[in-house]
């Protein structure tokens, strides 16, 4: 009864558990006046249990059980922790209960069970023995019962701290991390206490099933994280795939090494699968360490066909592109004439779109200075455009090889700068002034530099490395 009444409300819920000990406790005690007192009748046996119990639930509206409490823990097994009016009810059905229990121990044996000790010695020593071997037996279920939850309770720790240093950076909201910090140092706090004297039945059981909940959450927070990661990952990678098939179309023909084109197909292929392998379709019934696995994946297909698209650039940059500072781009000189805007003040050239406000401060800031719009007269220039004023037989100095000018990126322009070349005002305005609006002249264009060209004039965002 006693392991009944403990084990109820250890795993059972709380409304439900609660009047379970209640009534187990007051049929106990009705079972106990029976056996203390052998000539009391099942009826009195009740009442006097039914007014134990409610002397000592009322007792605690005075306050006076809660000092021997706190001194003596074990005593709340019996005088219980604060009073509650619907209590009473339950003890006075337990109390019922007991009395039923006796009067039918006395229709079957025409004696109570204190006629019975009486009337015979023997099963008066057994009526001793047996409650003794109970109490004992259910002392050792209690312990093994809140040994085996203990062990849980540290088991579900390890797996929760797993879960928490596994999960740093890669939740989509922390505070699941900090929930499951201070459940594990509540769990660990309880697997602290005495049991029994601090530590009850269903205490750590429920710390275990906090865990549980505390531990799930961290998962669900780390999966949608996964699953955005892997979205991103696929997303950025579309754009690399893009790259990789022009280069690889462009570079046609063009005199690469069919080595690195081969490298860059092979990569393309594997970049393929790998996003087949990784739909979303396919990734959202999997596992957390599945989605992880796949955006790494992805993320490494990202760098591998990234590098093998610049290997086969620069392959190509070494048979077009005659000095070190150009550098061969696919699109140079195809560039969507939806990414070109005119020059307000010049509209017959143009530059890459993003690039007209910078210049346009660049013009107000030479207008105030000169008193005229800055004298442009070349921008971008198509493929076609270049590869006029380039000839491969008889090289112009001036022009690059189509595919190696800035031209054909949009971010260049060539300006007058007047007959004095690097010592007029206008150069020398502009090589004071320029950079701060995001236009330079690059050292190669420099008095010393492999081409001498006061005339060119290129924008911050000109690559110069791939």
């Amino acid at each position: 009864m006693v392991v009944t009444g403990l084990v109820g409300r250890a795993t059972l819920p709380e409304a439900v558990g609660a009047p379970l000990g209640d009534c187990l406790y007051a049929t106990l005690v009705a079972l106990v006046v029976a056996l203390v007192r052998p000539r009391t009748t099942p009826v009195v046996a009740a009442g006097v249990a039914l007014a134990a119990c409610a002397a000592i639930e009322l007792s605690h509206l005075t306050g006076a059980p809660a000092p021997l409490i706190e001194r003596f823990p074990l005593v709340r097994f019996v005088l219980g922790t604060t009073f509650g009016a619907p209590d009473l009810a339950w003890y006075a059905l337990g109390a019922a209960v007991g009395g039923a229990l006796l009067h039918l121990t006395v229709r079957a044996t025409g004696r109570s069970p204190g006629q019975e000790r009486l009337a015979r010695g023997r099963r008066g020593r057994a009526l001793v023995v047996l409650p003794l071997t109970f109490l004992v037996a259910a002392g050792g279920a209690v312990g093994w019962f809140m040994w085996t939850e203990a062990n849980d309770l540290t088991a579900q720790v390890a797996v929760a701290r797993s879960a928490l240093d596994g999960s740093e950076g890669r939740v989509v909201d922390d505070r699941v991390r900090t929930t499951l910090a201070g459940t594990i140092d509540d769990a660990r706090a309880v697997l602290a206490e005495t049991p029994i004297l601090a530590r009850l039945p269903g205490d750590a059981t429920r710390a275990r099933e906090g865990l549980a909940r505390a531990v799930a959450a961290v998962d669900r927070s780390r999966l949608e994280f996964a699953l955005a990661a892997a979205g991103d990952a696929r997303d950025e990678l579309g754009p690399v795939v893009g790259r990789a098939e022009q280069v690889l179309a462009a570079t046609e023909g063009l005199g690469a090494g069919e080595s690195v084109r081969s490298a860059l197909r092979a990569a393309l292929e594997s970049t393929r699968g790998e996003v087949a392998a990784t739909a979303p379709e396919r990734l959202d019934e999997a596992e957390v360490a599945e989605v992880e696995r796949a955006s790494a994946s992805l993320a490494a297909r990202r760098a591998d066909l990234g590098r093998a698209t610049t290997d086969l650039m620069t392959a190509q940059d070494a048979v077009t592109c005659p000095f070190p500072d150009q550098l061969w781009f696919p699109e140079a000189g195809t560039l969507d004439p939806a990414d070109l805007a005119p020059i307000p003040w010049a509209p017959q050239h143009s530059v890459r779109a993003d690039l007209i406000g910078g210049l346009e401060a660049l013009n107000d800031a030479y207008r105030a200075h000169f008193g005229r719009d800055l004298p442009v007269n070349s921008g971008y220039r198509t493929y076609d455009e270049q590869v006029a004023v380039y000839n491969p037989a008889d090289p112009n100095p001036l022009a690059a090889p189509p595919g190696c000018s800035n031209h054909g990126l949009g971010t260049a322009i060539d300006v007058s700068v007047g007959p004095e070349g690097f010592g007029s005002p206008r150069y020398v305005w502009l090589k004071a002034n320029a950079e701060q609006f995001g236009w330079v002249h690059p050292d190669w264009a420099g008095p010393d530099g492999r081409l001498p060209e006061p005339w060119h004039w290129q924008s911050v965002e000109t690559p110069v490395e791939y």
